[in-house]
C-alpha cells in the first residue's frame, strides 16, 4: 500500500480524499500520509489544515500552478509521493500529467496515459465507441480547425449543433450554435476557453440532440480485467451545460434500460484498457426512447456521492485499492433506494449566474437522516475567483425518491452560507425543487437555459423588505452611534438622530419606500405599503435574525455587501438594492474582459454594458433598463471587486431587463390587531415607553397614542392590575431616566461628590470611557446608572456594545425630555381624575411618585407637582381622613350623651371640650340633618361657638322657637357690637325659619347689628353656584329683616358627604348683594384669615381640598401681577417629640400645609404653556395657644421646605397665638417663612399683618424678574453680606461724577452695576470688616457691560484701594454691550476695568468673586484677571447656578463653534471651571457662598494698618502632642499620626499616609478649616488648607503621601496614579498660588513628604517646569513667614524650590526620623554609584569562587551549568549590595547632616510638632513686624 499520496487538487475534491485515506488508514492502519500541493493564497485552506503535510505551489505567472507541469513536477519530487490522486478538473484527465508522474517513478491513481488518451480524447472516444456498437449522434468525424472546416462540418451535420473541446470537461469548453451566423464567433470563442482552461484549443462538432436527458453510467475497473458498473445518474438539470442536481437512479429509465447501459459501458472500457474510475455520458429521448453516447469522462465525476449513497460503496477508496493493485472482488454491490444531490455555488442566480465569491463568514450544513454534505471550506476560508465556485454538494437519500426530495429540500432550508460580497444558489435550488419539471422528472438538458430562473416576486419577499429596511437603520444608527461615542469620548457627547428614517429600496423592478423607527432595544415600526408592522429582531448572530411579526416568526439571513442586500428568509433568498442614482455595478470580482459601450451610447434594456471574468467564465452585465450611458467607469483588463461601479446609465424609459415583477403584497398583522382591548392598551403604554426610553416615537405621536390609550384604557376596569402595573412601569423609566437629566443636586444629596457634581454631569463623564471605575464615578451614580440601564436590557456593565447601544438611546431620551414631560403628565392626570386608587400597592405607588418627586423637582417642577398631587391624594388624603373619623367618633359619643342628658352637670365642659375639637364639624352637622334631626341638636351651639369663639362670644343662649332650635349671642367685630342668630333649616321651610329668625331678631340689644347664620339642607341644590346664589338671594330678599341686616350667612350642609357651600350676603343700597370673595368660606373664617387683605385685588376661588381655599388673584391695578393663595384654618398644634423630649415636628400643621400646596400645584399644571406663578403664598391660621419655642421655629421651616419645594411659594404666613414662657397672656403673632434667593429659607417673627396686600411695586416685580431668570435681585444679598448688625451705603456717581455714598430706596439703580460699602461687625472685629462691594443687575439688560458699568467699576476698585479694604463682587454679566447706538467703545470700556483690577491686584489688592449666574464674555475675563492668575490673592466661589461662558451657548451654535448642551456645561464649576483650578470653592447656594466669603475673611481679612489678620482666641493648647491625633484612612494602616513617626511602624518613612489628617491634627482644633481648590483636577498631591495655629490664621500646604488612582483617559506617557511625595503640573501650579495668595497677609507652613517633580513626558508637556519655577518664584517673592516642615522624606527637585535659602524669613523644620538628600538612597545607589555596586559586586567570595569554578572547568556541558549559577548569583548579591550602598548613602546623608550643613534649622520630636511650629510661625511673624 502507498504511504504518501499527493493530492493535486483543492477545495471539496481534496478533502474527499482526505476522509477516504483517514477511513483506510483507521480500517487497515495503513499510515498513509496526504500531501496537499497548495498555492501561497491557499496555506490556510481547509483541505491544507486537514492534509498531513503541504507542499506550496510556487507561481510561475504562466497560469494556475495547477497546470504548470514543472511545477507540479518539482512540488511531487518535495512531497516524496508515492502515488498521486487527481479527483476531478485540472490535470484528472491529462494523459501528459499521468505521463511525468509515470517517469517520477509514482503510482497515478487512475487510468493510464494511453487509455486517459484515447476516452479522454473526445474525438478518439467517439470513434472507439462507433466500433464497438454504440449509438452516436451525427459529428464532425474528427477535429474541426478552420472555420471553412466547421461551415462544411455543419452544412453536413445540419443545426442546432454543438461546439465542444476535445479536452474539454465540467461544462466548459461547450458552446450551442442555433444558426450559421453564430457558428464562426462560437468557434473562436469555444477554442480560446479551451484553450484557457484545458491547454488544448482543438474542438469538434457534433449534433445538438434537443428534448433530452443526461445520463450516465459510473465504471471502476482493475488490472485484473474486472469492470464494474454500480450505477447509473441522471444530470438533466444543467445550466450552460453545467449539471445543478443530480440523481441516482434515473427516474425516466426502466430497470432494463439502465441494466443494458451499465453492460455496454463496461465493455466499451474495458476495451480501451482502462483501469480506475470513470464515467460513460449518454443522451436519451424519452419520447423516442433512443441513447446518444456523449463521451467517457476518465476520471471520478463531482456528483460520484449519490452512486456511493445508494449502492454503499466508496469510490475514492476504491481507487487507491485498485491502483495499488486490489483485485474487484465478486459482484458490482446492487443500489438501493434513492439519492438526489444539488449544487451550491457562489454564484449569483439573480445576476444571470454571475461568479459571487468571498470569504465565508458563517457555515451552517444540515443533519439528519440519510443527509450528506461534501464540502471544502469551513467559516473563515475564502471562496477565490480564479477557481469553481462550489459551496458544497448536499445529497439527500431516501427509500424512494419522493423522500429523497423531500429531504433534500429541508437539508437545503437548513443550510446557511455567508459570503462576504457573494452569494450562493440556495433560493435558486429550492425554487427548482419545486418546479413540476424537476418533480416529475419531465425537464431535458436545455430546458433550464429555456427558461431561466423563476421570476416574479419569490415568496416572503415582504418579509425580505422588512428585514432590509430595518438593516438599512440599523446600519445608519451605528454609524450615528460611533460618532456620537467618538465626540463622547471627547468630552462632547453629541448625537443627531431623526425619528425614524425612510429607506428607499428596489426589488425585481418594484421601489420600495418604508419608514423605519426603533421603538425598543429590539423593536421596530415599519410604514410602508401594509401601514404599520411592529417586528421584534432578536440577532442571533452577525447575520442570522429571527424576526417575530405579530404571532408568525421568521429565519433571515442577511448579507449586506456595497451593491445590494443579500436576505434569505426561511431559505428563500432575495436580493434588494437601495436607490443607486443609475449606477451599474459588479456583481462579483473580476476581470473586465470587454466594455462594448461608450459615453453617450443608446442602450436598450437587457443590452450588454461590459463582460467580465471571473472563475473561467465570462458574465455579461446587462443594461437594467432604456437608457443612455453618461460615464464609463471600468477599464478593459482591469479587476474589479464586487460592487465596484461600471458605468453610469440614466434611465430614459421604464423599459426593464424583463417584465417588472408585480408589487409585493405585505401578508402580514399590523401593529395592533384591535381584538384585544387590554393588549392594544398594554401597546400603547409599550410606545409610550419607547419614547421616554429615546426611541423612534416622535410627540406628537406620543400624544395621539397617549389618547388612543385612554379610549382603550376607559373601557376596562380602573382598578386593572395588569395595565395598573405597566403604568407604573412607564412612570418608572421616565423616572430613572430623568434622574440623570439633573443638573444640580437636591437637597438629599449632602455627599461632597454628589453635592457638587450632578447626575448628568457623572453621565458626560461615565460617556468618556463607558467605564464607571475608570472615570471614579460614586456608588450612588452608579446605581442610578443601572438602573436606568436595565430599561435596556443591559445587566452586565462588561457588556460593551449592549452598553454602547444603551446609552446612545438613553442620551438621545435626555436629549428629548421636554417632548416627554406632556405626556408623562397627562398620565398622572389620568389618575389624579380617577374615582379610585390605582390598583396597585401603597408601597409601588409611593415608590414611583416619591421618584418622580426626586428626579424632576429641578428641572420639570410640573411632573413634580402632578406627583405630590398623587400623593397628597392617596397617601396624605386619607390619613387626615382618617384622623378626623376618629375625632368624630369621640363627638358622636359626647352629643349622643348630651342629647339625652340636656341637664348634666359637665354640660357646659363637654360643649367647650367639643367646640375645642381639631377637625371640622360641620360634616356632621350635614349627617344629622340628612338623618332627620332637623334642629341639630348641641351640635348647632358647638358650631357656633366655634365660629365665633375668639370674638368674645356672651349672652349665648340655646332655646327652641316653634320647634326649631336656635343660638343666639352677641359679639363685638372691629368696634361694632353685633347679634348673631343661628339656626337650621331645610329649603322647603326657608321663609318659615326666616321669619323665626326675624321674630327672634327684635329681642336683640339694642345698638347691635344683626348677624344671620342659617345651616340649610337643601337637597336638591343648583349645581351651578351663580344660580345657587341668585335662588338664595330671591328668598332672603323676601325677608325684610334679613335685608335690614349687617350681613345673612347660608351654609349649605350635604348629607351625602359633598362639600359645605357657604354664601354670604351684604345690604347694598337695600339690596342684597353677594360677598364673592368669601364665596364658600364662613365670614369669621375669612376675617381671621385676612382675607380683607385681598382687596387690592381680583380673586377667583379655585378648586382645593377640603377644609382649604385657594384663590387666583391678579392686581387690579396690574393684570399681570399673578399669583395663587392657598388659606386654611388649624385647630391641632400637638407636637411630634423625640426620644429627647424636643419638637421634630406639628403633623396637623404639616398636613394642612400639604393640603394647601396640593392645590397649588394642581393649579399650577393646569395652566398648560402659561408661566408659572412664582409670587404664591399660604396663610394658616392656628386656633389654640402654641407652645412653640422661638429656638425650635426652625422645624416649622425645615419641614416646610421639604414641602414646598417647587410650588412658587414666595411666603408661608402662620398666625397664631403663642404661649407666653414667662406666663403672660399669649401674645398673637405672625410667623413668616419666605423663601430669598441664594439663602434657602427665612423665619421672621411680626405682628399679625395689618395692611392689605400689596401688588408687586417696581421693586418686587424687579425681584421677580430675577427669580424668574434663575438669578437674584442684588439688593437681595445685602442681608447675606451685613448679617444682623451690619451696614450698607449705597455709592453711586454725584453731578460730579464722582463715586459718594447715596440715600434712596434699593432698585432706583440706573446702571447694570451696583456699588455699596459693606460693614459687617465680628468678634474679631467689632468695628466690622469693611468691604467694597459689586453686584451686577440682571434686571438691566442682563447685567450687560458700557461705559457706565465699567466706570462704576474702577471707580469702586479706586475706593477698595483708599480704604485698603477687599472687593467682593457678585459677578452677573452677559458681556459687553451690543447695540445699534454703541459698539467698539464698550471693548474700549471694558478693557478699562480690565486694567484697573489688574493694577489693583499687582499692588497687593484682593477681589473675591462670587459668581451668581451665567458670566458671559468680558466677566468671565474680569473674574479672572481678579483671581485667577499667579499674583492674585481673591478668591473665587461658584454655585450650581452660575456658569462662565465666553461665548454663550445659542451665540456657539450660531456660529458653528464647538458647545455644549448649556452654558453650565461649557462653562460650570463640576465640568470645567472646578477641575481647571479657576473656580476655587464650590457652594451649594449663595448663603452658603456668602458663609465661604466669611470663613476666607476670618483667615484673611486684614483691618487697615495692621499687618497680619487679627489672632483669634482659641482653647487648643500650644504644646499639644500630635502623635494621639486618630488616623483612619483605607490607604494607610496606621491608626495614630503618631504611627507615622514611629521608628518601630514606619522606620523608613516609606509607608503611605493621609497628609490631610496631618495637618488637621497640627493645626488648631477649635477652629474649622477652608480647603482651597478642593476639586482642582491633577493637583491632587497638593493640599491647601486656611488654618488656625494659635489663633494666627495660616495657610497649610501639605504634600500628598498616598498614591492617588487616576481618573479617566490619561496619556500613556504619564503616570498611572499621582504617585505620593510628587509634585505634578496642576499640584506644583496650586502650591505656587496658595503661596502667592498668602503673601503680604499671614503665615504659611509646608508640610512636606516631598521626593520632588514628576519627570514623565506628559508632566513636562504640561509645563512642569514652569509651574514648578513658580513655586521658587513665589518663595523668593513672599512677604511674610514661612515655615517649612518635613515630616517624612525631601529629596531631588523640591530642595531647590523650597530651600531655606529663597527667603530670610523661612525656616526649615524636621520631624526626628525624617530623611533629606538630593536623591533618595535606592535612585542614588542604582544611578550615582552604579560603579561602586559593581565592584562590591565582582568581589563577592560567592561570585569569585564561581567565576574560578568556570576557568576551571572544561567539559561544555558543566561550563553552561556555571554559568547560569554564576548570572543568578551576580543578581542576588548586586541585589544586596545595593541595599547595603543606599543604607550608606541613607546614614551619610541623613537628616542630621542637612542641619549640619544649613539645609534644616532645626530637627523637632514629633511630640513638639504643634509647638514647634507655632513658635517658628510667631518668630517668623516678629521678624516681619520689625522690618
Amino acid at each position: 500500500m502507498f504511504k504518501r499520496i499527493a493530492v493535486v487538487n483543492r477545495g471539496e475534491a481534496a478533502v474527499r480524499l482526505i476522509r477516504a485515506v483517514r477511513e483506510l488508514n483507521a480500517e487497515h492502519d495503513y499510515g498513509i500520509r496526504v500531501i496537499a500541493l497548495h498555492t501561497e493564497a491557499e496555506r490556510r485552506a481547509m483541505f491544507v489544515r486537514q492534509a498531513d503535510e503541504g507542499v506550496t505551489l510556487r507561481s510561475t505567472g504562466t497560469g494556475s500552478p495547477y497546470l504548470d507541469y514543472a511545477e507540479l513536477e518539482r512540488a511531487l519530487l518535495a512531497a516524496k509521493a508515492d502515488a498521486v490522486w487527481v479527483g476531478w478538473g485540472f490535470v484528472a484527465e491529462d494523459p501528459a500529467f499521468a505521463e511525468i508522474v509515470a517517469k517520477l517513478g509514482i503510482t497515478f491513481i487512475g487510468p493510464s496515459a494511453d487509455a486517459m488518451r484515447l476516452l479522454g480524447d473526445k474525438v478518439a472516444a467517439k470513434i472507439l465507441a462507433e466500433k464497438v456498437g454504440v449509438p452516436v449522434a451525427p459529428w464532425s468525424g474528427g477535429p474541426v480547425e478552420t472555420r471553412a472546416d466547421a461551415r462544411r462540418h455543419a452544412q453536413s451535420i445540419g443545426y442546432p449543433l454543438i461546439i465542444k473541446a476535445r479536452s474539454g470537461g465540467g461544462g466548459r469548453g461547450i458552446r450551442k450554435v442555433w444558426a450559421e451566423d453564430e457558428l464562426e464567433v462560437a468557434l473562436e470563442r469555444t477554442q480560446g476557453e479551451a484553450e484557457r482552461s484545458f491547454g488544448d484549443p482543438v474542438v469538434f462538432l457534433e449534433r445538438l440532440v434537443t428534448d433530452a436527458r443526461h445520463v450516465e453510467v459510473q465504471v471502476i475497473a482493475d488490472n485484473h480485467g474486472n469492470v464494474w458498473a454500480p450505477g447509473v445518474r441522471d444530470c438533466s438539470i444543467q445550466r450552460r451545460n453545467q449539471k445543478v442536481i443530480e440523481e441516482s437512479a434515473s427516474p425516466v429509465l426502466t430497470e432494463e434500460q439502465s441494466d443494458h447501459l451499465k453492460k455496454v459501458s463496461a465493455e466499451l472500457v474495458k476495451a480501451a484498457g482502462y483501469q480506475g474510475a470513470g464515467t460513460v455520458e449518454y443522451l436519451y429521448q424519452p419520447e423516442n426512447k433512443l441513447f446518444t453516447f456523449l463521451e467517457v469522462n476518465t476520471r471520478l465525476q463531482v456528483e460520484h456521492p449519490i452512486t456511493e449513497v445508494t449502492t454503499g460503496i466508496d469510490l475514492v477508496k476504491l481507487q487507491i485499492l485498485v491502483a495499488s493493485g486490489d483485485e474487484l472482488v465478486g459482484d458490482c454491490p446492487p443500489a438501493f433506494g434513492h439519492a438526489v444531490e444539488a449544487r451550491l455555488n457562489a454564484e449569483d442566480a439573480d445576476n444571470d449566474f454571475a461568479p459571487a465569491p468571498g470569504t465565508v463568514q458563517l457555515l451552517k450544513f444540515p443533519l439528519g437522516s440519510g443527509i450528506r454534505v461534501d464540502t471544502g471550506i469551513a467559516a473563515g476560508d475564502v471562496i477565490p475567483p480564479d477557481y469553481d465556485s462550489m459551496v458544497a454538494k448536499v445529497i439527500a437519500w431516501g427509500r424512494n425518491r419522493s423522500e429523497a426530495l423531500a429531504r433534500l429540500r429541508t437539508a437545503l432550508r437548513e443550510t446557511t452560507v455567508v459570503l462576504d460580497g457573494g452569494t450562493t444558489t440556495k433560493s435558486f435550488l429550492l425554487d427548482l425543487l419545486d418546479r413540476d419539471e424537476v418533480v416529475s422528472a419531465s425537464a431535458d438538458t436545455g430546458w433550464l437555459d429555456r427558461t431561466g430562473a423563476l421570476t416574479g416576486t419569490t415568496r416572503r419577499a415582504d418579509v425580505a423588505l422588512i428585514a432590509t429596511a430595518i438593516d438599512a437603520y440599523d446600519a445608519e444608527e451605528s454609524l450615528e452611534r460611533a460618532a456620537f461615542l467618538a465626540s463622547a469620548r471627547g468630552g462632547r457627547p453629541r448625537a443627531n438622530h431623526a425619528i425614524g428614517r425612510t429607506v428607499e429600496l428596489n426589488y425585481q423592478g418594484q421601489a420600495y419606500k418604508l419608514t423605519v423607527g426603533r421603538i425598543g432595544p429590539h423593536r421596530y415600526r415599519v410604514d410602508g405599503d401594509a401601514g404599520d408592522i411592529e417586528v421584534d429582531v432578536d440577532r442571533l448572530g452577525d447575520f442570522e435574525s429571527r424576526l417575530v411579526i405579530g404571532d408568525r416568526r421568521f429565519h433571515v439571513v442577511s448579507v449586506v455587501s456595497p451593491a445590494r442586500y443579500l436576505v434569505e428568509v426561511d431559505g428563500i433568498s432575495h436580493q434588494i438594492s437601495q436607490d443607486d442614482a443609475g449606477v451599474v455595478r459588479a456583481p462579483a470580482p473580476a476581470v473586465v474582459v470587454a466594455v462594448p459601450v461608450a459615453v453617450g451610447d443608446d442602450v436598450e434594456a437587457g443590452s450588454t454594458l461590459v463582460v467580465l471574468e471571473s472563475m473561467k467564465m465570462e458574465t455579461a452585465v446587462r443594461a437594467p433598463y432604456a437608457g443612455k450611458v453618461r460615464e464609463v467607469l471600468a477599464t478593459v483588463n482591469s479587476q474589479v471587486d464586487a460592487g465596484a461601479p461600471l458605468l453610469r446609465v440614466d434611465q430614459i424609459s421604464d423599459e426593464a431587463v424583463t417584465e417588472k415583477a408585480p408589487r409585493v403584497e405585505f401578508d402580514l398583522p399590523a401593529a395592533t390587531s384591535g381584538s384585544d382591548t387590554r393588549g392594544d392598551a398594554l401597546a400603547q403604554l409599550e410606545a409610550l415607553t419607547a419614547m421616554i426610553s429615546g426611541y423612534d416615537v416622535s410627540g406628537k405621536h406620543a400624544n395621539a397614542v397617549l389618547a388612543e390609550y385612554d379610549a382603550l384604557r376607559s373601557a376596562l376596569e380602573s382598578e386593572d392590575r395588569e395595565l395598573v402595573q405597566a403604568e407604573l412601569a412607564v412612570l418608572t423609566t421616565f423616572a430613572d431616566i430623568c434622574e440623570l437629566s439633573r443638573n444640580k443636586p437636591t437637597s438629599g444629596e449632602s455627599a461632597k461628590d454628589e453635592s457638587v457634581h450632578s447626575p448628568r454631569e457623572h453621565f458626560h463623564t461615565f460617556l468618556h470611557s463607558l467605564d464607571s471605575e475608570r472615570e471614579g464615578l460614586p456608588a450612588s451614580f452608579r446605581t442610578r446608572l443601572e438602573r436606568a440601564l436595565r430599561h435596556y436590557d443591559v445587566t452586565d456593565m462588561d457588556d460593551r456594545q449592549a452598553v454602547e447601544e444603551a446609552v446612545y438611546r438613553l442620551f438621545l431620551a435626555l436629549q428629548r425630555m421636554e417632548a416627554q414631560i406632556p405626556v408623562i403628565a397627562a398620565l398622572l392626570e389620568g389618575w389624579l381624575v380617577g374615582d379610585k386608587a390605582p390598583g396597585c400597592s401603597a408601597q409601588e405607588l409611593n415608590e414611583v411618585l416619591d421618584r418622580l418627586i426626586v428626579a424632576t423637582q429641578v428641572r420639570y417642577p410640573v411632573i413634580g407637582d402632578v406627583a405630590r398631587n398623587l400623593r397628597f391624594r392617596f397617601f396624605d388624603e386619607p390619613r387626615i381622613r382618617k384622623v378626623r373619623e376618629d375625632v368624630y367618633d369621640g363627638v358622636r359619643g359626647n352629643l349622643a350623651y348630651l342629647e339625652e342628658q340636656p341637664d348634666a352637670a359637665d354640660f357646659d365642659e363637654r360643649i367647650a371640650n367639643l367646640v375645642a375639637t381639631p377637625e371640622p364639624l360641620l360634616d356632621l352637622l350635614g349627617r344629622k340633618i340628612g338623618l332627620g334631626n332637623r334642629d341639630g341638636g348641641p351640635l348647632l351651639e358647638v358650631i357656633t361657638r366655634r365660629y365665633y369663639k375668639i370674638h368674645s362670644f356672651e349672652d349665648v343662649r340655646v332655646f327652641e322657637h316653634v320647634d326649631r332650635r336656635f343660638v343666639t349671642g352677641n359679639f363685638d367685630l372691629k368696634g361694632d357690637g353685633l347679634h348673631l342668630v343661628s339656626t337650621v333649616a331645610e329649603f322647603d321651610a326657608l321663609g318659615t325659619a326666616l321669619d323665626d329668625v326675624a321674630t327672634i331678631a327684635q329681642d336683640a340689644p339694642s345698638g347691635r347689628g344683626l348677624v344671620v347664620d342659617i345651616y340649610l339642607d337643601w337637597p336638591n341644590q343648583p349645581a351651578d353656584g351663580d344660580a345657587l346664589v341668585e335662588t338664595l338671594r330671591t328668598e332672603l330678599s323676601r325677608n325684610e329683616a334679613i335685608t335690614r341686616s349687617r350681613r345673612a350667612t347660608v351654609i349649605i350642609c350635604n348629607p351625602n358627604g359633598d362639600p359645605v357651600r357657604w354664601v354670604t350676603f351684604r345690604p347694598v343700597d337695600g339690596e342684597l348683594v353677594e360677598d364673592h370673595i368669601i364665596r364658600d368660606m364662613h365670614p369669621l373664617t375669612g376675617q381671621r384669615l385676612d382675607m380683607w387683605r385681598l382687596k387690592n385685588f381680583n380673586g377667583k376661588r379655585l378648586p382645593a381640598p377640603e377644609n382649604t381655599y385657594l384663590f387666583h388673584l391678579s392686581a387690579k391695578e396690574n393684570p399681570k401681577d399673578e399669583r395663587l393663595i392657598a388659606l386654611a384654618e388649624i385647630r391641632d398644634v400637638t407636637p411630634q417629640l423625640d426620644d429627647e423630649g424636643q419638637m421634630v415636628a406639628l403633623p396637623a400643621i404639616e398636613r394642612t400645609l400639604a393640603a394647601c400646596l396640593d392645590g397649588i400645584r394642581r393649579a399650577q399644571s393646569q395652566r398648560g404653556d402659561k408661566r408659572r406663578l412664582a409670587a404664591n403664598r399660604v396663610v394658616l391660621y392656628v386656633w389654640p395657644v402654641a407652645d412653640v419655642p422661638s429656638e425650635r421655629f426652625s422645624v416649622i421651616a425645615q419641614n416646610a421646605a421639604r414641602l414646598t419645594v417647587g410650588a412658587g411659594l414666595e411666603e408661608i404666613t402662620l398666625i397664631t397665638r403663642l404661649k407666653d414662657r414667662k406666663g403672660g397672656a399669649p401674645k398673637e403673632v405672625a410667623l413668616r417663612f419666605s423663601y430669598r434667593a441664594g439663602a434657602g429659607v427665612v423665619i421672621n417673627k411680626t405682628s399679625p399683618p395689618t395692611e392689605p396686600l400689596l401688588p408687586l411695586d417696581a421693586y418686587a416685580q424687579k425681584v421677580q424678574s430675577s427669580r424668574a431668570r434663575g438669578t437674584v435681585y442684588p439688593y437681595e444679598l445685602i442681608p447675606l453680606l451685613t448679617g444682623t448688625k451690619g451696614t450698607f451705603v449705597e455709592h453711586d456717581f454725584d453731578e460730579a461724577g464722582v463715586l459718594s455714598p447715596v440715600e434712596r430706596p434699593y432698585g432706583l439703580n440706573k446702571a447694570g452695576i451696583v456699588v455699596g460699602l459693606v460693614n459687617t461687625p465680628t468678634p474679631r472685629y467689632p468695628e466690622g470688616m469693611t468691604r467694597v462691594a459689586l453686584f451686577g443687575d440682571p434686571t438691566k439688560a442682563l447685567g450687560t457691560v458700557a461705559e457706565a458699568e465699567c466706570s462704576r467699576v474702577v471707580a469702586a476698585i479706586d475706593l477698595a484701594e483708599k480704604l485698603n479694604a477687599p472687593v467682593e463682587w457678585f459677578a452677573l454679566s452677559s458681556g459687553a454691550t451690543i447695540s445699534m447706538e454703541s459698539g467698539t467703545e464698550n471693548m474700549d470700556w471694558v478693557s478699562r476695568g480690565l486694567r484697573r483690577i489688574i493694577t489693583f491686584t499687582q499692588n497687593g489688592g484682593e477681589i473675591n468673586i462670587v459668581v451668581t449666574g451665567i458670566n458671559v464674555g468680558a466677566q468671565p475675563y474680569w473674574n479672572a484677571e481678579a483671581t485667577m492668575l499667579m499674583h492674585t490673592k481673591g478668591i473665587l466661589v461658584m454655585t450650581p447656578d452660575s456658569a462662565m461662558v465666553l461665548t454663550g451657548k445659542q451665540s456657539l451654535d450660531y456660529s458653528g463653534g464647538v458647545s455644549a448642551e448649556d452654558n453650565f456645561g461649557i462653562g460650570g464649576y463640576d465640568r470645567v471651571m472646578g477641575p481647571n483650578g479657576q473656580a476655587q470653592y464650590w457652594a451649594p447656594d449663595l448663603t452658603a457662598a456668602c458663609e465661604i466669603l466669611f470663613r476666607h475673611y476670618a483667615h484673611s481679612y486684614l483691618a487697615p494698618g495692621e499687618r497680619f489678620p487679627r489672632r483669634a482666641a482659641t482653647t487648643d493648647p500650644v504644646d499639644r502632642d500630635v502623635r494621639s491625633f486618630p488616623h483612619t484612612h483605607p490607604s494607610s494602616d496606621f491608626e495614630t499620626v503618631g504611627d507615622i513617626f514611629s521608628s518601630a511602624k514606619n522606620p523608613d518613612r516609606k509607608k503611605p499616609f493621609d497628609i490631610r489628617t496631618v495637618m488637621r491634627s497640627v493645626v488648631d482644633q477649635d477652629h474649622s478649616v477652608l480647603e482651597r481648590w478642593a476639586d482642582m483636577a491633577g493637583a491632587d498631591t497638593s493640599v491647601v488648607l486656611d488654618a488656625h495655629l494659635a489663633g494666627h490664621p495660616v495657610t497649610v500646604v501639605g504634600i500628598e503621601s498616598r498614591a492617588i488612582p487616576r481618573k479617566g483617559h490619561f496619556p500613556a506617557d504619564g503616570p498611572d496614579t499621582w504617585t505620593s511625595g510628587t509634585l505634578f503640573p496642576n499640584s506644583s501650579k496650586k502650591t505656587a498660588r496658595a503661596i502667592n495668595a498668602a503673601s503680604g497677609n499671614r503665615p504659611i507652613v509646608v508640610l512636606a513628604n516631598l521626593s520632588g517633580f514628576d519627570g514623565s513626558p506628559e508632566s513636562l508637556r504640561n509645563i512642569q517646569l514652569e509651574y514648578g519655577a513658580e513655586i521658587g518664584r513665589a518663595i523668593v517673592n513672599f512677604d511674610g513667614p514661612i515655615v517649612f516642615c518635613v515630616v517624612s522624606r525631601y529629596h531631588g527637585g523640591a530642595f531647590v524650590v523650597f530651600s531655606g535659602a529663597l527667603n530670610d524669613n523661612m525656616e526649615v523644620l524636621a520631624v526626628e526620623g525624617s530623611f533629606a538628600s538630593v536623591l533618595g538612597g535606592a535612585p542614588a545607589a542604582a544611578v550615582v554609584f552604579t560603579r561602586e555596586v559593581n565592584t562590591r559586586t565582582n568581589n563577592d567570595p560567592k561570585v569569585q569562587q564561581l567565576e574560578a569554578d568556570l576557568a576551571a572547568a572544561k567539559d561544555d556541558t558543566e561550563k553552561a551549568h556555571l554559568r547560569v549559577e554564576l548570572n543568578a548569583q551576580r543578581i542576588a548579591v548586586r541585589s544586596d549590595k545595593l541595599g547595603e550602598v543606599a543604607s550608606e548613602f541613607e546614614a551619610i546623608h541623613n537628616i542630621q547632616r542637612a542641619r549640619e550643613v544649613g539645609s534644616v534649622d532645626e530637627i523637632v520630636p514629633a511630640a513638639e510638632l504643634r509647638p514647634q511650629i507655632i513658635a517658628a510661625v510667631e518668630r517668623g511673624m516678629k521678624r516681619a513686624l520689625a522690618q
